[in-house]
């Protein structure tokens, strides 16, 4: 794997996912962190022809408690929970049937109540 260092992968935001996966955090607020970001996702991503709508605009009130990001590790795309840190597939491979589905779960609702 590609030493991640090399790209000044230092000044992403890491959260550590519910599973104990370290993410990278697609900064929306800020183009540098942006592009930081996205050399990195195309360096581990070589080989993919996946093409991720990282920048599509989201309306949906949900969203407001995802991030984008990518793990680490494997390179894959995710979105993060921000309430209990639960890393969920990239709804451009997947769809978005999984957010609805991860408000409804115990787990994310205890830590919604912990936190309120």
């Amino acid at each position: 794997m590609l030493n991640t260092q090399s790209l000044n992968t230092l000044l992403l935001e890491v959260i550590i996912s519910s599973k104990n996966e370290h993410v990278f955090i697609r900064d929306l607020s800020d183009l540098t962190l942006q592009i930081i970001f996205d050399a990195w996702w195309v360096s581990v991503n070589v080989d993919s022809k996946r093409l991720i709508a990282w920048n599509n605009s989201r309306h949906a009130t949900s969203w407001r408690f995802y991030l984008h990001c990518g793990i680490e590790e494997t390179g894959n795309p995710a979105i993060i929970c921000i309430v209990c840190h639960q890393v969920l597939h990239h709804p451009s491979e997947y769809g978005t049937s999984s957010i609805g589905k991860h408000f409804l779960a115990k787990s994310h609702i205890a830590k919604l109540n912990k936190l309120t």
